[in-house]
């Protein structure tokens, strides 16, 4: 029996999150600044700005001011995945005592 999937579906729902990211400072955005959101959709978007650059920018009393460049957000897209981790553990070995862990199940889900 062949299975339905999002990928065949039409008029699915766009997912945007309505938090805007500043990915600037860091060297590593997305695992820096990721943050646990819930998405109800298998495409989502998000949103990124930048700050402004330092400058020299002290004025005399009394100056004229002129109307700087204004730079729109970034819309990013990404994609959800489905991961999996298949592995085994007896119930002894989650049984007996080990060092730096209660059960051998909790270290083989992180590992």
């Amino acid at each position: 029996m062949a299975v339905y999937k999002t990928y065949e579906q039409i008029g699915l729902a766009e997912d945007v999150s309505s938090i805007i990211s500043d990915i600037t400072p860091t060297d590593t955005p997305m695992y820096s600044l990721i943050k646990s959101e819930k998405v109800q959709a298998r495409q989502y978007q998000y949103q990124t700005d930048t700050l402004a650059a330092a400058g020299a920018n002290a004025q005399l009393e009394g100056f004229t001011a002129s109307a700087g460049t204004a730079i729109p957000t970034v819309m990013i897209t990404g994609n959800t995945q489905i991961l999996q981790k298949t592995f085994q553990v007896s119930a002894t070995a989650d049984a007996v005592k080990a060092y730096g862990r209660a059960k051998e199940t909790a270290l083989k889900m992180v590992a």
